[in-house]
């Protein structure tokens, strides 16, 4: 393990126009700590993570593993990805197909040498930490999925190098093995902590695995901090969004009332920490809920007269979307074991409110331009 440092890291790339995937970075990893780079596609995410590897060279900055310098763009230093002590987990598996698991786990010792760690069952030991000890003597083409992802993960942990990294290696996963092998990689990390740096677009994989995740945004870090902090705190609109308050209502407060659009906000006011003008109110789909009229609202919740658009069963909860006078939709994630008995009839077309907290909402001033900000491709619900 060791302790990575990030200084002033720059990528461009040539191009009409010209790109800035990676800009002025600059980061701290603490030995042992496991770190989540998450944002969208072309956010820099996957750039930082081959700058570290070696894969890519900067046009700037500096990378420090431990004690060792191998990457000073001044000083002309920047060592190859073999010479870094580094192990790779790819999205892709990238298991020799030719060679048993064995034999893939220790071609990281064979590569750099290192005989006493292949004597002394380090394959072996390292196969059983990832549950992949009755495959050693299989090929690749006799595996599962899940099963492969394990095998990659061992190959890149038996050296026991400075760094691991992650680029996104549970995306190819259905979402049961995803669910499994991600429990069971934070699980080895608690175990066995080892200096990690995770690759996602994935928020509940960011929120489950991370000591720390750095939301990032155009080549920069928006937001850096636990998963706690960065769920319950958003910095900004583009860290709120990424991380589930997809309902986003753009408020105004004029002639002493807060409407949205058109339709006057009914209930508690709302409470943004500026001074009352236009706001932007984000909210979580499970932060929300579904009142059949505004004297159905409690004194803490605001809401908004909305037209049912559609509802999903998903088992214990129902997920539906509205829609207000002025077009603007809206999700809700209601809990059926905890709802009201209208739930069970609600049809497309029923008229009621959206309803939400007041204060579980999160408020951002709309004349700072955070109302450009693009919704992220794939923000999901985190329940």
């Amino acid at each position: 393990m060791s302790h990575v440092s990030v200084c002033g890291l720059t990528r461009r790339f040539d191009g009409n126009p010209p790109t800035v995937a990676v800009a002025d970075l600059d980061l701290e990893i603490e030995d042992g700590e496991f770190l989540v780079l998450l944002g969208p596609s072309g956010c820099g995410k996957t750039t930082t993570l081959r700058c570290l590897a070696g894969l890519e060279s900067p046009g700037a900055g500096t990378i420090r593993l431990g004690d060792s310098v191998v990457f000073d763009h001044a000083s002309k230093i920047d060592l190859p990805p073999n010479r870094r002590f580094i192990g790779m987990v790819f999205q892709s598996y990238a298991l020799w197909p030719h060679m048993t698991v064995r034999k893939n786990i220790c071609y990281p010792l064979k590569a750099r040498k290192m005989k006493e760690a292949l004597a002394s069952g380090q394959v072996e030991r390292t196969a059983g930490l990832v549950d992949c000890q009755d495959l050693l003597d299989r090929y690749p083409s006799q595996l599962s999925g899940g099963q492969q992802q394990r095998v990659a993960l061992a190959r890149g942990l038996v050296a026991q190098p400075d760094l691991v990294l992650f680029d996104e290696p549970l995306s190819n996963l259905d979402a049961r093995l995803r669910d499994q092998v991600r429990a069971e990689l934070h699980e080895l990390h608690q175990r066995k902590p080892f200096t990690a740096v995770f690759v996602t677009h994935d928020q509940s994989e960011a929120l489950a695995l991370g000591d720390r995740m750095a939301i990032m945004r155009s080549g920069a870090i928006e937001q850096l901090g636990s998963p706690r902090e960065v769920f319950e705190e958003p910095a900004t609109e583009y860290v709120a969004a990424f991380t589930g308050m997809s309902n986003r209502i753009v408020a105004h407060f004029t002639d002493g009332v807060w409407k949205s659009g058109t339709d006057e906000v009914l209930g508690a006011a709302l409470r943004p920490p500026h001074a009352a003008g236009d706001a932007v109110v984000r909210v979580r789909p499970d932060d929300a809920r579904l009142a059949t009229g505004p004297d159905a609202l409690a004194p803490h919740e605001a809401g908004l007269p909305v037209v049912v658009a559609d509802v999903e069963f998903g088992g214990r909860h129902l997920d539906v979307t509205v829609q207000t006078g002025g077009g603007l939709r809206l999700s809700v994630r209601a809990d059926i074991r905890r709802s009201d008995d209208f739930l069970g009839a609600l049809g497309r077309g029923d008229r009621v409110v959206f309803a939400f907290d007041t204060e579980a909402a999160r408020y951002f001033d709309a004349s700072e331009g955070s109302h450009h900000v693009a919704e992220p491709a794939s923000v999901g619900v985190i329940a």
